[in-house]
């Protein structure tokens, strides 16, 4: 009976045995399976990695022959509109600087910042046109008066510095402090336009550090003083159109500083010299 029983213990064990040494081989089997979907992505990425790899290789062979095509150098100028005060060879000077780049490669900002810093150049268009022609068109500033010795102003109290200002003696003298061009600019225009119509013509306007108003006007010195202005220049405009001509030639100064009169300083009478007395 005890012999059975370490038999049957045997056995048991034997069993127990075979059973502990096949559970790792189930586990295995689940391992490998699990790993099957792992090792198919990686495959996959290599293959596209690989693909990726020759795609962009074969573009680097190509990429000079299309940026050759599509991207000339920039090798003509096309002139969109005529300039009276703007040197030719002054521009053609600046864009030598950048003819030659690739049409993609041109610098047009700096090719505009330097077309822009000439004199006589109020605003700039540059433009590409495919595939190597440049299209520039230049917008030239409009002198409306002098300012001080050597300046000019626009249109918009702007100022620009020409080389030859000297040449526009019919311009209108304009002065005032430092940073007040366009308050000028802009009085200058409301004073024309009430002056003009009674045959008076602003040729000066000039505003003190008092800011104080002065105008030459015709022939004649105006103070206007600081304020009123327009109001002053208005019932100024009205006196002048009721005088005769004969008589307003012979204004020097007037005075509008005054709440309800105008002050008027007449030109002194130049005499005739004497002829010889003759002798009896």
């Amino acid at each position: 009976m005890r012999a059975e029983r370490r038999t049957v213990m045997a056995g048991g064990a034997a069993r127990a045995g075979a059973h502990a040494v096949r559970k790792p081989q189930v586990a295995d089997a689940a391992l490998v399976r699990s790993r099957g979907p792992l090792r198919y992505l990686v495959t996959l990425s290599v293959l596209f990695a690989a693909l990726a790899f020759v795609a962009l290789d074969t573009f680097a062979v190509y990429r000079a022959e299309l940026t050759g095509f599509f991207s000339k150098p920039i090798s003509k100028v096309r002139i969109e509109n005529q300039w009276q005060r703007v040197s030719e060879s002054d521009v053609t000077g600046i864009l030598q600087q950048y003819i030659g780049a690739s049409f993609f490669d041109f610098d047009i900002n700096g090719a505009s910042r330097d077309l822009k810093a000439l004199p006589w150049v109020a605003s700039v268009d540059v433009r590409r046109v495919w595939p190597d022609t440049l299209s520039l068109h230049l917008k030239e500033e409009v002198p409306i008066a002098k300012w001080g010795a050597v300046e000019l102003l626009n249109q918009y109290g702007e100022l620009f510095s020409p080389n030859n200002t000297e040449e526009f003696t019919g311009l209108p003298n304009l002065e005032g402090p430092e940073g007040s061009q366009a308050a000028v600019m802009q009085q200058y225009k409301q004073l024309s336009q009430i002056l003009s119509p009674a045959g008076l013509r602003l040729k000066g306007l000039k505003l003190s550090h008092r800011e104080s108003w002065s105008l030459q006007v015709n022939a004649m010195q105006v103070e206007v003083g600081r304020h009123d202005v327009l109001a002053r220049a208005q019932r100024f405009a009205r006196f002048y159109a009721q005088q005769d001509r004969a008589e307003t030639a012979q204004f020097a100064s007037v005075d509008l500083r005054y709440g309800n009169g105008i002050a008027v300083k007449k030109r002194a009478l130049k005499l005739a010299p004497l002829s010889d007395v003759a002798q009896r």
